[in-house]
């Protein structure tokens, strides 16, 4: 399913409460890692993977910002069936080591068409993670070292919640999506994700993502696009998905031959499935 380890922010300038963001060069590709409980089973699972944005100025990625409800934090609306995906290239391996993942790492290799998984937990609080790249067709990276994303945010709570009894949410288009959680300290602080998708079978069609510090311990998706989401859904069409709270890292590089290569590793604390009333 496309959209759990392919998100990201952007650093883009805020005028007037939002902004049209294009691409920083004329090739763009993210890398990504996520580890959730799997609903199935109760137990961890890892995923990792890539996805071409751009390449050679090719496919029309873009996304709109904005800023949240509360105003703290910033939020970006993006159609996905604008990216290129995980285009057929030459060679390419792409390997996460490091916190509990496996000795040999976690491998991805250019051209497959479905994230690399490992059964189990990934990592835990603290723990480091490495990641070593070549190949894509894009200059070789250095080598990235990020602390690994939070695994625990306690006292989640979203709204509207479900009806009791009740295991998907019915929300409007004219819903805001609030969610509160027990802020951290500020020494202690790393950015939260609050992302609706709307989904048809398996892919994720679309999305909202806000970022905002683990310390302001709240975070909300405005009605309008939440509306603007549901609309881009053929009408003809159920809108189902899902509301996700996850911790977030990631290392931005910007490379020669107008490469921009988004790194990005991602702990899912909540998942609530949702069915959308236009």
């Amino acid at each position: 399913m496309r959209g759990p380890f392919l998100l990201f922010a952007s650093a883009v300038a805020l005028v007037g409460g939002c902004a049209d963001y294009d691409a920083y060069g004329e090739n763009e590709i993210v890398f990504g890692i996520s580890q959730r409980v799997d609903a199935a089973t109760g137990k961890p699972v890892v995923a990792a993977g890539y996805e071409y944005l751009r390449l050679a100025n090719k496919g029309g990625w873009s996304s709109l910002a904005f800023y949240d409800g509360d105003g703290d934090g910033v939020c970006y609306f993006e159609l996905y069936d604008h990216r290129l995906g995980p285009l057929i290239v030459d060679s390419g391996v792409a390997t996460w080591t490091g916190g509990k993942l496996p000795a040999p790492g976690l491998q991805v290799l250019a051209n497959q068409p479905q994230p690399s998984r490992h059964e189990g937990a990934g990592w835990a609080a603290g723990d480091m993670l490495t990641f070593d790249v070549s190949g894509f067709a894009m200059p070789r990276l250095e080598t990235v070292r990020m602390l690994a994303p939070r695994t625990e945010l306690a006292a989640i709570a979203m709204t509207p919640a479900p009806a009791e009894g009740a295991a998907d949410v019915s929300l409007k288009a004219t819903d805001d999506i609030g969610v509160t959680w027990t802020p951290t300290s500020r020494e202690d602080a790393t950015r939260v994700m609050v992302t609706i998708e709307t989904e048809e079978g398996d892919q994720s069609l679309g999305g909202v993502r806000c970022f905002d510090s683990s310390e302001s311990g709240s975070a909300v998706i405005p009605k309008k696009w939440v509306a603007r989401l549901f609309s881009s859904v053929d009408a003809t069409k159920p809108i189902k998905g899902h509301i996700a709270v996850s911790s977030h890292q990631q290392t931005t590089y910007y490379e020669r031959d107008g490469w921009t290569a988004y790194i990005v590793a991602v702990s899912q604390h909540r998942a609530q499935a949702f069915t959308g009333v236009r």
